[in-house]
């Protein structure tokens, strides 16, 4: 049983609603303003607080993407767990997919993503999110509080190491190659296709993960 609003303290509530609220001020913008143009003072005036409190929870610009970005592996985090054993390894990185298709149904939030982590020349960070963080984002999942967030590099190659355990995969099939073909699939999909089909991601992720899966399962 999950925790209910009533189990966070006062300071822990508007601690997460203050956070989520600026973030996702942050990021309705970032569906069609660029990254670099957006005004912290203009979003704080939307949510209605100061910019030094904006900082207290976002030190720097980069991390209201970082943390949005925890939020969304979050949901896929629950949403796996959820349905892990319910379904073949091939069908649960395809839902895997298509949850990833559905956040990511703005093309301009993706390519900005893209080009803001490309800019940092690293991988993205992590973020923490604390228990009421995680209730607010997603009040209607029972029990996500208590979920960990997990890379989706992680999740990728938990799927798999459990398939070929279970006999889905050929034994010859190298994890970490598999987990970059599904990582390479996540990100070219979206930059290959024409910002008219951004509405038939799933369509395509669907195909491309069919097809790397023929080259791994077991005949």
């Amino acid at each position: 049983m999950g925790q209910t609003e009533k189990d966070f303290s006062l300071r822990e509530k508007k601690y997460a609603k203050t956070k989520m609220a600026l973030a996702n001020a942050f990021i309705g913008r970032l569906q069609t303003t660029r990254f670099t143009d957006i005004s912290i003072k203009e979003v704080c005036e939307s949510v209605e607080v100061s910019e030094g409190t904006f900082f207290n929870y976002f030190p720097q610009k980069i991390d209201v993407a970082l943390y949005y970005k925890q939020i969304v592996g979050l949901k896929i985090s629950y949403q796996v767990k959820q349905n892990a054993g319910k379904m073949s390894a091939k069908k649960l990185i395809q839902f895997t997919f298509d949850i990833i298709a559905k956040e990511v149904d703005q093309p301009y939030l993706f390519y900005e993503f893209i080009s803001l982590f490309t800019a940092e020349k690293k991988r993205p960070g992590e973020v923490e999110l604390a228990p009421a963080e995680k209730f607010y984002a997603n009040p209607d999942y029972e029990g996500i509080e208590d979920i960990p967030v997990q890379s989706l590099e992680d999740t990728f190659f938990s799927i798999l190491k459990e398939a070929k355990r279970n006999g889905e995969l050929k034994s010859d099939v190298k994890l970490e190659e598999a987990v970059l073909a599904l990582m390479a699939i996540l990100v070219g999909v979206p930059l290959a296709i024409d910002i008219a089909d951004f509405g038939r991601l799933k369509e395509y992720y669907r195909a491309q993960v069919s097809l790397v899966w023929t080259a791994l399962e077991a005949q």
